[in-house]
């Protein structure tokens, strides 16, 4: 008998339902704002029964309005919260007001397939024939979280570059006024080699403290969706970087040798010219005497190509090489001993071309340095 008294209920309940999405659905006003919406509507009763859902809503959940039509609301709600969510539906029919959902919470929906994605939703009532209704307005807003999401990431590297700049920067400066003070000291007694020798450094931290600047900037200008990715030419790519430090390899006597036929790879040129820069440029800087460099490349099982600077210097050693391209890691200023920012910037270039770096050292045997890009 019970049993029949709640399917009787229930019966009513649904009848009710009907009734009242016709009513919505009928009135000309309500269906020409409905569908103009650019944001998912849902009307619920006090029971937190949907009644009508408009098409932009069937849009973002893959929810036709008559398969919801007589469900709980917490069909669009993930399991999680569905019970808070409960109370505050009961708790609003007591007090409705216009105002938004949740505010500073992270609010979900629900699609069809179980998937969620992140929504900003207001709330309202609306008095009709056939009871109070509670309104919902859900506005998809994935494509803001993602940029906020990428700004914050954003402003988390920019802080960590600072301290790295800041650093680098300071030590070049320092030595560059140190050295300027000895030379126009009026009481200095330099012999023309010792003058010649500071004139030296001064214009290498000078330089220094150029490449940083760009590195910064390069950083700071860096978004994937601004550049054309494309098939780049590796070899011309490589001849254009050893022009830029034609300087540095006159000076050292550096010896750099391509082996091998050099492949094209996808990828962005002007970003791939730094990842050679600084390569090469660590390769001079800390090879042998004189630097011997080896650039060559492979293809590798996993639909990459792996471009490698090996050098002939002292080695990496282990700890070193776990921390090499983390500027964020608290041992690398401990360990660097110069390498600083530039290796940061080539790891975030290579990962915005969708693909990665890696470094094989043995002490006393010299480093490679490679990174990988999709063919």
């Amino acid at each position: 008998m019970n049993n029949q008294r709640g399917d009787s209920n229930e019966v009513e309940i649904q009848k009710k339902i009907a009734y009242t999405a016709g009513l919505l659905q009928s009135d000309v006003t309500i269906k020409t704002l409905l569908a103009s919406l650019g944001e998912g509507v849902v009307f619920i009763d006090e029971l937190g029964r949907i009644v009508l859902i408009n098409d932009k809503l069937s849009e973002l959940t893959g929810y036709e309005n008559l398969e919801v039509m007589g469900q709980n609301m917490n069909i669009f709600i993930p399991e999680e919260s569905r019970e808070k969510h409960s109370s505050h539906i009961k708790k609003y029919f007591t007090n409705p007001k216009v105002r938004p959902m949740g505010i500073g919470m992270e609010l979900t929906a629900k699609r069809k397939d179980n998937s969620t994605f992140p929504v900003e939703i207001s709330i309202s009532y609306l008095d009709t024939d056939s009871g109070r209704l509670g309104i919902g307005f859900l506005t998809d807003i994935t494509s803001r979280k993602k940029a906020e999401n990428e700004l914050k990431k954003r402003n988390l590297e920019l802080d960590a570059y600072a301290h790295t700049v800041a650093h680098d920067l300071n030590s070049s400066l320092v030595g560059i006024v140190g050295l300027s003070e000895i030379l126009v000291d009026p009481e200095n007694s330099m012999s023309k080699e010792e003058f010649d020798l500071c004139l030296k450094e001064i214009v290498q931290s000078g330089r220094k403290m150029t490449d940083i600047i760009r590195e910064l900037l390069l950083f700071a200008s860096m978004k994937k969706e601004d550049v054309a990715i494309g098939e780049i030419n590796m070899k011309e790519i490589i001849e254009s970087a050893c022009q830029r430090l034609k300087y540095q390899i006159e000076e050292k006597a550096a010896k750099i040798k391509i082996s091998g036929q050099i492949l094209n790879s996808s990828g962005y040129s002007l970003w791939v010219e730094e990842i050679w820069l600084n390569f090469i440029s660590n390769a001079i800087k800390y090879g042998g005497t004189p630097p011997e460099i080896e650039i060559y490349c492979s293809k590798t099982e996993t639909g990459f190509i792996k471009y490698s600077v090996r050098d002939n210097g002292e080695g990496i050693m282990d700890e070193l090489k776990a921390v090499i391209f983390n500027d964020k890691d608290k041992n690398k200023d401990r360990l660097a001993k110069g390498l600083g920012l530039g290796l940061s910037i080539v790891k975030r270039i290579v990962e915005k071309l969708d693909g990665y770096v890696s470094v094989e050292s043995e002490i006393g045997k010299g480093s490679t340095f490679s990174f990988y890009l999709k063919e």
